[in-house]
């Protein structure tokens, strides 16, 4: 975070947001263990003489994503890994890999609602052509839980399915969740009565004056 958003952002370890009722604040993210990785590769039959490679893809005017992918490059060579790197111009990069799903892996990132809709990526009927679940994703019991899910009003009861689904979807892996960056806006000290919240300054926005 240091490297990326000057200390202004944190790591994402699943598929909603902090602070959200959706969040599972149970759920840590995975500590960084090069030896072990090590050992997995080996078993696995690679080594120095047969290292594991494969292509990540992501769009080009997002310098974050491009150096991004440049560190996780970095960091899985340490471990022997040959990580290469493909950048695209935005069309491009959906028309030809996103969308025929034409990719061993690929950094995308999306915007989340403080109401998630968990069905639009995660659930196994999105996993089509123009669907959000493009890299297959499948799992009956977060289904289940998603179809559920949108018949239940009260937001207690929501919150401990919501919470279930973040567990399971963490503990598949089909994602590797990088980062969250925080939302930064610079206002004018004359303006009184800013109250930054989870969604950003404006929601109280009727309530600033000018001195």
């Amino acid at each position: 975070m240091d490297i990326l958003f000057l200390g202004y952002g944190k790591v994402c370890n699943g598929p909603f947001l902090p602070n959200t009722f959706a969040y599972n604040e149970n759920v840590k993210a995975p500590s960084l263990n090069r030896q072990k990785a090590k050992e997995i590769l080996k078993s696995l039959g690679y080594d120095e003489n047969n290292p594991f490679t494969f292509e990540v893809v992501t769009n080009s005017g997002n310098d974050i994503r491009v150096n991004a992918a440049e560190i996780i490059q970095y960091q899985l060579k340490q471990i022997g890994v040959d990580m290469k790197i493909r950048v695209l111009e935005w069309q491009a990069f959906l028309n030809t890999v996103v969308h025929p799903r034409n990719f061993d892996a690929v950094i995308l990132g999306w915007s989340m609602s403080l109401t998630p809709d968990a069905s639009q990526i995660w659930h196994s009927n999105s996993d089509r052509v123009g669907g959000f679940n493009f890299v297959g994703y499948n799992n009956e019991q977060v289904d289940k839980l998603i179809d559920n899910s949108t018949s239940i009003i009260d937001r207690d009861k929501l919150a401990i399915t919501y919470k279930e689904i973040f567990r399971l979807i963490t503990e598949d892996i089909p994602y590797i969740f990088l980062y969250i960056p925080d939302s930064i806006t610079v206002v004018s000290k004359n303006i009184k009565n800013i109250e930054p919240a989870l969604t950003g300054i404006w929601h109280n926005q009727l309530d600033w004056e000018k001195e």
